[in-house]
């Protein structure tokens, strides 16, 4: 007797791709532990299409050279342009906002409300957050940046800074850490002004048949909620107020 089996999916082996991923940024990347919200949402939207994300971690401009000379499939996130390869939709955004302490009731509604003020950001933030803020920073003695955030924070909750500049994600995950809450008093409440455009990112692969595939993969994630499950997975709240 002839068995004719219909309907039956045999199991594809994924394919792997050679993702280079900034240096751990959390809780975008958090690169011991092979995880992130930016990490999990790419892998996952590429799991999807039948994709295996091997993480390629290197300094965040390092990305681009691997990118240029074909030593990775992609690279996980940039706000760059001008690169040649395949953009995807943007998948994860960076909310840059300025943070005061509730308490000290301060008026920022834009950033020439900065000026004068002891002011902390994180490190390069002059070559991202645009030209009036380079030019506010550059004339205010009272400015510096800082490449451990850990330090913002110890500097606005000891009151040694009227205003730190960082990305809201990040700032609430190290509100979390136990190191900082050693050293100061991270319950004091907080006020995000939201002077800065959000920062809508992408990834770049080199075959156009991946950019498709993701893309779809991140529809799906958006779809079934799956997205916003991750980013709340990281104890963080979502900024568009």
């Amino acid at each position: 007797m002839l068995i004719v089996m219909c309907g039956v999916a045999l199991p594809l082996q994924a394919k792997t791709l050679r993702v280079a991923v900034g240096s751990s940024i959390p809780p975008y990347v958090i690169e011991s532990e092979n995880r992130g919200i930016e990490f999990d949402i790419l892998k996952e939207a590429l799991a999807s299409q039948g994709y295996h994300m091997y993480p390629v971690y290197v300094p965040l401009s390092r990305t681009l050279h691997l990118l240029e000379y074909a030593q990775v499939d992609g690279i996980m996130s940039t706000g760059r342009p001008d690169l040649a390869g395949c953009y995807t939709d943007s998948h994860i955004t960076y909310w840059n906002v300025a943070i005061t302490l509730k308490k000290r009731n301060l008026d920022v509604k834009d950033i020439s409300d900065l000026a004068g003020r002891r002011l902390v950001s994180f490190q390069n933030a002059k070559d991202y957050l645009g030209a009036e803020f380079r030019e506010l920073a550059d004339q205010n003695p009272k400015y510096h940046e800082m490449a451990d955030q850990r330090a913002q924070l110890k500097q606005l909750f000891t009151g040694r800074a009227d205003v730190v500049v960082a990305d809201r994600y990040i700032f609430e995950w190290y509100r979390k850490d136990p190191s900082v809450a050693l050293q100061v008093n991270v319950e004091q409440e907080v006020t995000y002004h939201k002077i800065f455009s959000p920062g809508n990112f992408k990834a770049v692969f080199r075959d156009d048949v991946v950019c498709e595939a993701f893309n779809h993969g991140l529809k799906l994630l958006k779809e079934k909620g799956r997205y916003d499950e991750i980013i709340q997975s990281y104890g963080v709240n979502n900024p568009a107020f």
